[in-house]
């Protein structure tokens, strides 16, 4: 199973280079993947993602800065049947809002639930 973390491109005309560093949640997230899952991390800011790719999943993490971007990159993936999970400040903030863009949203540290969301994701 292919999962891809991502973390959305800041409109850069509005915040420049204040936030270009990365934040560890993906990596931790990776690292509480089971070694039997392919995973990718693009943090957009360095890298664009790509809407070709054979993903099973797709994980965005975002803050309200990015949520308009994170809302469109979810939005293609589910166009193509992939499933989307949304999680980060902005989510965790409005979470019925996230809802309409994902299959799923995560409230609050991904890390405490990262593992039975794989789980359900499985069944």
């Amino acid at each position: 199973m292919k999962i891809l973390l991502a973390r959305p491109q800041i409109n850069p005309d509005s915040h420049g280079e204040i936030l270009k560093l990365p934040p560890l949640t993906l990596l931790q997230i990776a690292a509480l993947t089971p070694p039997e899952y392919e995973v990718s991390i693009i943090d957009e800011s360095f890298e664009k993602i790509g809407f070709n790719e054979d993903y099973d999943l797709v994980a965005l993490s975002f803050r309200t800065l990015n949520a308009p971007r994170a809302y469109e990159i979810a939005d293609e993936f589910r166009k193509q049947g992939v499933t989307v999970v949304c999680g980060g400040w902005h989510p965790s903030a409005l979470p019925e809002e996230a809802k309409q863009h994902a299959d799923a949203v995560v409230i609050g540290e991904a890390e405490l639930s990262w593992p039975q969301l794989l789980q359900d994701f499985e069944k």
